[in-house]
């Protein structure tokens, strides 16, 4: 009799979880409490896998979104799943225990000029596309607490009258924990040599020390928009140094 009625109560377990599972999440999400930056649309699929039509994280839109949910995680005690979207893909882990959050292996791509909407009063018209590669982002209670990952900028150039000007690609590590995050600055396939550090830290304060230069020569139009950001050291080299404080919009999404 005891073993029917183990077999019976593990029996009902695996069905409770089972429903739980393919329960839609339509169903669900109005008993999730979602950060108010966070808004989300079309939305359409169960706790294992699912679709939305659009992410929407401070503006920032991510669309077709699928997601994926990953079992290897539940020796951990932790929901992860596989988020790909039209910009890119991430993994991201919800530990059941503390509730805290960790974010890896992420790339997100987006034109700059998706993004210039965002920017208070750009003194040219950029060009090019960002890639966001975040290696490791952890979260406690919705905020981030440490974080390691880049900001790629391909084919930056500047847009003057239909005149599109590529000086390569350019690289920003970001490193730290919370409220202080270190900055590099370095060239990857570019026609300017360029290093420099900063900080950024609470409120979105930042102050950035960049060196520019360059051995073949830096064309007129480039030497144009560094002579407005810069300060000319000598021949083809430039210092900027340069604080102030991000768009409250953006800076809220690191602290």
């Amino acid at each position: 009799m005891i073993k029917i009625w183990n077999f019976t109560l593990f029996f009902l377990f695996c069905l409770v979880v089972a429903l739980g599972f393919n329960i839609p999440l339509t169903h669900l999400l109005p008993w999730v409490k979602l950060p108010d930056t966070i808004q989300l649309s079309g939305v359409d699929g169960t706790i294992i896998e699912g679709r939305a039509q659009q992410i929407l994280m401070n503006r920032f839109p991510l669309n077709g979104v699928r997601y994926r949910y990953m079992p290897s995680c539940i020796p951990r005690l932790k929901l992860c799943y596989r988020i790909d979207y039209d910009q890119g893909h991430l993994r991201l882990a919800y530990d059941l225990l503390n509730g805290d959050t960790e974010v890896t292996n992420t790339e997100i791509d987006y034109p700059v000029s998706a993004l210039l909407a965002h920017l208070p009063n750009p003194l040219v018209k950029p060009v090019g596309s960002l890639e966001l590669v975040i290696r490791e982002l952890r979260l406690e209670q919705g905020k981030p607490v440490s974080l390691e990952g880049l900001l790629i900028w391909r084919n930056l150039g500047i847009d003057d009258s239909g005149i599109k000007l590529d000086i390569g690609d350019y690289q920003l590590e970001v490193s730290g924990k919370s409220p202080e995050y270190e900055l590099r600055l370095s060239d990857l396939d570019a026609s300017l040599d360029v290093s420099g550090d900063g900080v950024l830290s609470a409120g979105g304060v930042y102050k950035v020390d960049i060196a520019i230069s360059s051995e073949q020569g830096i064309d007129s139009q480039v030497k144009t928009v560094l002579e407005l950001i810069a300060k000319k050291t000598g021949h083809d080299k430039y210092h900027i140094q340069q604080s102030g404080r991000l768009p409250p919009h953006i800076a809220s999404l690191l602290f």
